[in-house]
């Protein structure tokens, strides 16, 4: 038994047995595959393959740990809605377009919602609705008495402040408990004009019974808060 007779007994032990062995010719073809290495593919680095599969599994696993966004048809790319599972609605806006359907789909999470999206340096005028709070029409607090500031600082004064909270540049997270029956939660969004701002937004609690009226833009005010870290 030759070399390569050996090679291929220890492969398959069928080989060892007393049947007639395979032709010289068929032994030297077998041998040349054997001792030739395969020649790498052109233009392709051996270890490339090796590297994107192990991208692809560690993007699998990644995705996998992130929630999925509840989205709807061709808006997925301008804003996704999350329900938790404690009640709170997540919202991440990526584009400024498509009010009506971020509206609609708020409203299959329960949330009765206006959302506007206005040009840079604009908002909507004052006066489109009835404030369920002080948030939309805060009165002059000078010269104020220390019962009025105490009254005036209430956190039920300031609803609006809390039914929707930034979390960071592109989301926030709306509680409905903060919300009382029949009110419609207000959104004003525009660009962002400080660094690491993709938009600041007005959220207001519009009252029971008091419709939205449609946007009029105006100038700004001065100070724009920031929408989050």
């Amino acid at each position: 038994m030759n070399k390569l007779d050996r090679m291929v007994s220890a492969i398959d032990p069928a080989a060892a047995c007393t049947e007639p062995s395979m032709s010289q010719g068929v032994h030297d073809l077998l041998a040349e595959i054997v001792a030739t290495p395969p020649a790498p593919r052109r233009g392709r680095s051996p270890w490339r393959r090796p590297l994107l599969a192990g991208a692809a599994v560690a993007g699998l696993a990644a995705a996998a740990l992130v929630a999925v966004p509840v989205i709807s048809g061709s808006s997925s790319a301008a804003y996704a809605v999350t329900k938790n599972s404690d009640g709170t609605v997540q919202v991440t806006v990526k584009e400024l377009r498509d009010p009506e359907g971020l509206e609609a789909k708020l409203r299959t999470e329960g949330i009765t919602a206006d959302v506007t999206y206005t040009e840079a340096g604009k908002q909507c005028a004052r006066g489109r609705f009835v404030g369920a709070d002080l948030a939309y029409d805060p009165p002059n607090t000078q010269n104020m008495t220390d019962q009025e500031r105490k009254e005036f600082d209430k956190p039920d004064n300031w609803r609006s402040r809390d039914v929707a909270a930034p979390i960071n540049q592109d989301t926030f997270v709306i509680s409905p408990r903060f919300m009382r029956p029949e009110e419609t939660l207000v959104l004003e969004f525009r660009p962002g004009n400080q660094p690491g701002m993709s938009w600041a937004f007005l959220p207001y609690l519009a009252k029971a019974g008091s419709p939205v009226a449609p946007c009029q833009p105006v100038n700004a005010d001065s100070v724009e808060a920031p929408t989050g870290n």
